[in-house]
């Protein structure tokens, strides 16, 4: 899992350590560690380490904790960050078909085939998320349930 989603990070232009890091949080036991830790678990310098959960913090992905008497700090999986950062990335659909409908009653253009398809498509996925993100939190709550 570590190697795949390094894999996976470096394939959407984050850095491979960053990737790494989330991997080693989706399966490490317990669940929260500190950054020494996650670099004895994965092999990687404590500094790489620092920097990849850095980017995970701005990226909602990750969550610090503190514990009262001990001044490390420990990291964990944001709960429910899938469904945000796909519903993140697919709003930006949602600017470049703004940017496509200016351009089209602008009149500047010719041919609109690509431009009426952003479009399409950035309504079609405007409606469908939120249908997506319900049946998603459903499943989600039956599974919480059944454990």
């Amino acid at each position: 899992m570590i190697e795949s989603m390094g894999v996976w990070f470096s394939s959407i232009g984050a850095q491979r350590a960053t990737g790494q890091v989330f991997g080693y949080l989706t399966t490490c036991d317990p669940a929260e560690q500190a950054a020494s830790e996650i670099a004895s678990g994965i092999g990687m310098s404590r500094a790489s380490v620092s920097s990849g959960a850095r980017m995970l913090l701005q990226l909602g992905a990750i969550e610090e904790r503190h514990r009262v008497g001990d001044r490390k700090t420990y990291y964990r999986l944001r709960e429910g960050w899938w469904v945000q950062a796909a519903t993140t990335k697919l709003a930006g659909f949602d600017r470049l078909a703004d940017e496509a409908r200016r351009i089209r009653a602008a009149g500047s253009v010719t041919r609109t085939d690509g431009l009426d398809e952003l479009i399409a498509f950035s309504e079609f996925w405007g409606e469908e998320i939120p249908k997506l993100r319900e049946r998603w939190e459903e499943r989600r709550q039956t599974r919480k349930e059944d454990e």
